[in-house]
Parts: structure tokens; C-alpha cells; sequence
């Protein structure tokens, strides 16, 4: 509470502020591998996604999970341990590469991270590339990369946003953003906080069996979350800059239990504390009139504690597990303008971590286990200009090393190499449309948590996991005009050894273990479409169709939570004298989950949730103000994220937004 006094007063002394609205752009130094054009053609082998600054604004989100209908071909899904993990084209989250202003975001231990503690209110877009991506842009990244970039002042002066927001399951969030430039300086600073008491349960949740009577949250689905960002750039001329930066997550969360009417639910767990502090240091700099060198450099401190319950009580602990986890790491990619038609570009990127593990049993037996991992690459890719043709080529040489593996000394200083490659080409048919087509073969290394942890007793141990292994296609078309921008694209990606959880037959625990399929194939087609039907009114949609499955033993079948359709509709309708009425439709398809109740893949029923948001816009005193209520499903639908795990139902909440 005393800190939404504390941005109240903000805002009554913003009132009175004279200053200027300006004009959002990016932290050039926060994107190393860059979508670089030659006049109006595109020069990366996939087409790049971009969700732009203002629709992460309508989303209202307050966090990375917020954004999950608006991700092209992508779906966020909250697994058993509580964790907000994006898919994109059937890509399971650990062969997803998150850039955060250029450093690696994801926690390398497991390579992945929860989005559900991750503010949005820095971000100026998202860049998303799936499929065959770059091979600039380092080791696993088999599904693709997505680049996470803050905002920047444009003007000399003082600017900022001041948030606030109040909604059902006890949702409190305020947010101070500050933009300043002065000349060739520019800073940003950004202090958030936010409380929910839980997510709201659908009315009518036939899936959740752990809901008393008369209860309105899902079990265990409160979040704490405290924020800090402080970045400073200095410009040295116009072709060399340097900025640092430094990034505080604080949190704590608890752990949906699972859902199953016999009893077989087996994690009750909370997160009293999830600690992230980051420092990265980028430059870019023009080494002589051919070679630009552009880089990162960083240091990840994450600490984290799970707590293991006995029962859904949550009164009496089992056990305690401490996690922290220290990452250094670089990417440099270094660019030649080898002449007006050739461009090469080298890239080097790599990690040292280590992950230290102390887990009490709360009866006087610590035990404490470390382990230490490096993941390397070595990139080049070549691109060359004919006519209306671009052409790329590319190699790059991947390294996994192991250093420390707890127990299982046996693999001390074993790694997995491989090499990955791409071949793309864009055809400019007319002015305003690309013809392009491109093919990929990538690896995804197995993380040391998926070969060598138990996770508290959850899983089987498998050793013997072997890198995942695909070959990438897609052929497609991008239109753009002044009113109406489509891409039309079919991808076809083939693999082998993917990575997947399956049951232990008779084991009495109920545990899983992750096992390498034979082969496995995702064959689909996506639509994304932005038609501005008037001034006032636009429709943006994206549909992705996919086909999925694998075999095992020779033996097929689907792959889990790989959906059928993943759809998006959204239509924008801007009234008058700045009211705002916005209508979506987020739909996903059928999928398939392993259920403890059978031990088998069960087929999940696909569901469509409907969101409704009225927002008004003036500006008074040179500040803007935007005010909103929103509605996300509308209609109560009760949806599963996982087999076992409920979707939140309706949830309502407004607040407002001061730009000055």
C-alpha cells in the first residue's frame, strides 16, 4: 500500500509537469543480431516477427506471461513446477533462445525461465524468429530466438510512465518508468511492484479437484514481485556507443498443485524466494570502414528456494532445496561490409555457469551437490545481394562441455559437439512483396538438469539423454502495403532424438522420466495479418496449423502439448475523443498430456477465450493519460494449461497510465 501512495503523489505532481510526449524507440545496443536491410529487402534468412511497444501496452500486461495470445505461433504454458514457459511451433521452451538487451536470459541449468516474473514495463518489442533461424545467434537454439529489447528517450529532456492497477485475486501493481537524455547520454530507471492474492478459478472447473467449497482461487496461485532497472548509454560518436545496465528480479510465488480426483498429485510446492540480479555491458563500435563489431557482456546471479509440502495443506514440510546459479557470459558478432553486394558476419557466443544445490530433508541431512557447464559457438554467415535476390549462407560449430555433474562423476569432463547451417533466399516479386524460402539444421544440447536431477523426487534419472538433433524448413510470402501487411508461410521440421517426458511403468511414486523419441515431425502452415480497415479501425490475427507426432520403439504416437491451432484475433476500434473499445479471440487447439490417472497421453479439448478492453485516452498539462478496464475470458471458460493444471477463469482489472 505505502508504495501506491508513494506513485498517487507521483502522479498529482506529473498533473502540474510541463513536459512533451516522445517518441518510442529501442536500445539499439540490445539487439547483437540484427534484421539489417539493403534499400526495402530483408537480409535474414527467416522472417523476423515483431510485436511492436504499443500492443505490449494493451495487453495492460504486468508480466511476460500476459503476452502469451499476442506471440505469433507461440502459446505460454504454466507447467507442474509453477514455471511460464513459451512454445513456438511446437518448440519445446528449451530450444528457445531469450535475448534480454542482448545477454542470454535464459537460466542455463535447465535453459529455460519463468515468465511469469518478468516485468514488461522496459520493453519496447519483441523480435521473434522460428523456424530455420540464424546461426549468429548461438547453441540451442533448435525452436528459435527471441530478442527482448528495452525502450530508449528519442528527445533531449526528462520522460517517463507512471502505472497503476487493481483487479480480482487481489491484484495490486504500480510502475515508475524515467527517461532521460542529455545529448550524447541517455538513461533509463524503472522501479515495479506487484501483488495477487491468486488467480481467479473458472465457475464452472470441472478439471480442478483440489478447489474447496465456496473458493474462488486456484490453489496456490499467489505471486509476489518486486522490480528494479537501471541502464546508461553514452553515444562517443555517431558509430561507437556504450551503455551498462543492471537488471533486479525479487519474487515469490507459489506452485499450482496438480489436478487428479484419486489423489496422485505429488507436488506441493512454493517459491519463498526467486533472485535474479544481472549486469551487462554492450558496445558497438566501428573498427575500420568495413568491420563494425557489436557485443554483449554479462554477469547472472540467480538464487532461488522450493519449498516441498507433504499434502495440499501446506502445513508441514518435507523438504527444502536451495538453487543458485552464477552465469558470465559474451556475444560478439563482428560484421563486414565486404562490398555493396556482401555482407559477413562472425559471431561468437558463450557461457560458463555454475549450479549449486543444497537440499534439506529438514531432519538434519544437508546434502549439497554442484554442477558447472560451458556452452559455446562459432558462427559465420554470409550474405550477398543479386539483383532482387538476397542470399544466406551460414555455418556454425556448437559446443557443450561438462564440468561438474553431482553425483554421476562419470561425465566430468564428457561434452556434445555439432555443427548447425543454414541456406536462405528472398525474391522481391513486386514492391510491396518477398517471396522467401529457407532450410536449417540445428542441435539442442540436453540440459544438466534433464540429465542428471531428480527435481525433489519427481523424476527418474536419465543419464544416457542424447542431443536433440532437426532439420528446419519453411517457404512463404510477406505482403505489405500501406493498409494491409500478411505473411503466409508453410514449415516442415523433422527430428530426431527429441527430447520427452514419459511414465515409469509400476512405479509406485508416479514418477516420470525424459527419454529420446526415434523421430519426431512437426509439419504446419501460419497466417499473420494486420488490416487497417480505417483510421479508426484495424484487425490484427495470427493462425498456425500444426501437425505433430513421433515414434518410440517404432511405435507412433502424438507429441505432448504440441496443439493443433494456435489462433489470435484481435480487432481495435478507436470511437472518438479518445475512447478505445478492443475485442479479442485466443483460441488453442487439441493437444495431448500425459495423464498420471492412466499413464498414457490424453487428448486435451481445445478452447477459445474471448477479452474485452475499454480504455480512454486525453491529454491534459502536455501529460497523456490513458485509462482502461479489461476483461480477459470473458466467458468463464474453463481451460486446461497442462493434463492436470487449470487456466484462470474470468479475471477483471483496470488501473491508469501517465506518460509524461
Amino acid at each position: 500500500m505505502k508504495y501506491t501512495l508513494i506513485l498517487f503523489f507521483l502522479t498529482i505532481y506529473c498533473l502540474n509537469a510541463q513536459s512533451s510526449k516522445d517518441t518510442i524507440r529501442v536500445y539499439k545496443l540490445g539487439e547483437i543480431v540484427a534484421e539489417d536491410t539493403k534499400g526495402s529487402k530483408k537480409i535474414q534468412p527467416t522472417k523476423i516477427k515483431e510485436i511492436k511497444y504499443h500492443e505490449i501496452k494493451e495487453q495492460d500486461a504486468v508480466n511476460m506471461q500476459d503476452l502469451n495470445a499476442i506471440i505469433p505461433g507461440g502459446f505460454i504454458q504454466t507447467n507442474s513446477r509453477g514455471e511460464s514457459l513459451l512454445y513456438l511451433r511446437g518448440a519445446g521452451e528449451r530450444s528457445i533462445a531469450l535475448f534480454f538487451d542482448g545477454m542470454y536470459f535464459n537460466i542455463p541449468w535447465d535453459n529455460r525461465v519463468d515468465l511469469s516474473l518478468i516485468p514488461t514495463d522496459i520493453i519496447g518489442n519483441l523480435r521473434i524468429s522460428s523456424g530455420a533461424n540464424s546461426v549468429l545467434y548461438g547453441a540451442n537454439v533448435l525452436g528459435g530466438a527471441v530478442n527482448i529489447t528495452t525502450t530508449e528517450r528519442d528527445k533531449d529532456g526528462l520522460g517517463g510512465n507512471i502505472g497503476l492497477q487493481l483487479g480480482e485475486g487481489g491484484r495490486k501493481y504500480s510502475s515508475v518508468k524515467l527517461e532521460g537524455k542529455e545529448g550524447q547520454f541517455n538513461y533509463i530507471g524503472n522501479l515495479s511492484f506487484l501483488t495477487r492474492d491468486g488467480l481467479k478459478a473458472p465457475k464452472d472447473d470441472k478439471y480442478d479437484f483440489n478447489l474447496k467449497k465456496n473458493q474462488e482461487l486456484i490453489t496456490n496461485s499467489y505471486s509476489e514481485r518486486v522490480t528494479a532497472y537501471l541502464r546508461g548509454e553514452y553515444k562517443i560518436d555517431e558509430e561507437n556507443r556504450i551503455g551498462i545496465s543492471l537488471n533486479h528480479i525479487d519474487g515469490e510465488k507459489g506452485t499450482i498443485p496438480e489436478n487428479y480426483p484419486d489423489g496422485l498429485t505429488n507436488r506441493f510446492w512454493k517459491y519463498p524466494e526467486w533472485l535474479r540480479n544481472i549486469l551487462t555491458v554492450n558496445g558497438e563500435f566501428k573498427a575500420s570502414e568495413m568491420i563494425t563489431v557489436k557485443g554483449a557482456v554479462w554477469l547472472d546471479k540467480f538464487n532461488q528456494t522450493i519449498e516441498d509440502y507433504d499434502s495440499i495443506d501446506f502445513n508441514n514440510l518435507n523438504e527444502r532445496q536451495k538453487d543458485e546459479d552464477i552465469t558470465t557470459g559474451i556475444r560478439v558478432n563482428f560484421g563486414a561490409d565486404l562490398s555493396e553486394n556482401d555482407k559477413l558476419n562472425l559471431a561468437l557466443n558463450g557461457f560458463n555457469t555454475t549450479h549449486n544445490e543444497e537440499i534439506d530433508n529438514l531432519a538434519g541431512e544437508i546434502n549439497n551437490t554442484e554442477f558447472s557447464q560451458m556452452t559455446s559457438s562459432v558462427g559465420l554467415e554470409y550474405k550477398r545481394f543479386q539483383g532482387d535476390w538476397v542470399f544466406t549462407i551460414g555455418s556454425s560449430y556448437d559446443l557443450f562441455s561438462i564440468g561438474n555433474a553431482g553425483v554421476f562423476t562419470e561425465a566430468e569432463g564428457s561434452s556434445f559437439d555439432g555443427i548447425a547451417a543454414v541456406l536462405g533466399a528472398t525474391y522481391k516479386l513486386a514492391e510491396t512483396t518477398d517471396l522467401f524460402v529457407s532450410f536449417a539444421k540445428k542441435s539442442r544440447f540436453p540440459t544438466l538438469r534433464e540429465s542428471y536431477s531428480a527435481a525433489l523426487g519427481k523424476f527418474v534419472v536419465n543419464p544416457n539423454l542424447k542431443p536433440e538433433s532437426g532439420l528446419l524448413s519453411e517457404i512463404g510470402i510477406d505482403y505489405k502495403s500501406t493498409d494491409l501487411s500478411a505473411t503466409l508461410s508453410l514449415f516442415a521440421n523433422s527430428y530426431t532424438d527429441l527430447i520427452s517426458k514419459a511414465s515409469v511403468p509400476g512405479d509406485s511414486l508416479n514418477r516420470k522420466q525424459r527419454i529420446n523419441l526415434d523421430e519426431a515431425t512437426i509439419i504446419g502452415s501460419e497466417l499473420l495479418v494486420k488490416y487497417y480497415l480505417t483510421n479508426n479501425f484495424d484487425i490484427t490475427a495470427h493462425f498456425t496449423y500444426m501437425r505433430s507426432n513421433g515414434t518410440i520403439d517404432g511405435k507412433e504416437q502424438n507429441l505432448e502439448y504440441h496443439p493443433e491451432i494456435i489462433a489470435f484475433l484481435q480487432a481495435d476500434w478507436r470511437i472518438y475523443g479518445g475512447l478505445d473499445i478492443l475485442a479479442e479471440a485466443d483460441l488453442i487447439g487439441n493437444q495431448y498430456g500425459i495423464s498420471d490417472v492412466v499413464d498414457d497421453l490424453v487428448q486435451i479439448n481445445a478452447t477459445t477465450l474471448f477479452n474485452l478492453r475499454f480504455s480512454y485516452r486525453t491529454v491534459f498539462n502536455e501529460n497523456l493519460y490513458t485509462l482502461f478496464i479489461r476483461a480477459n475470458n470473458i466467458f468463464d471458460t474453463a481451460r486446461k494449461d497442462k493434463i492436470s493444471i487449470s487456466a484462470p477463469g474470468r479475471m477483471v482489472y483496470g488501473g491508469v497510465n501517465v506518460s509524461f
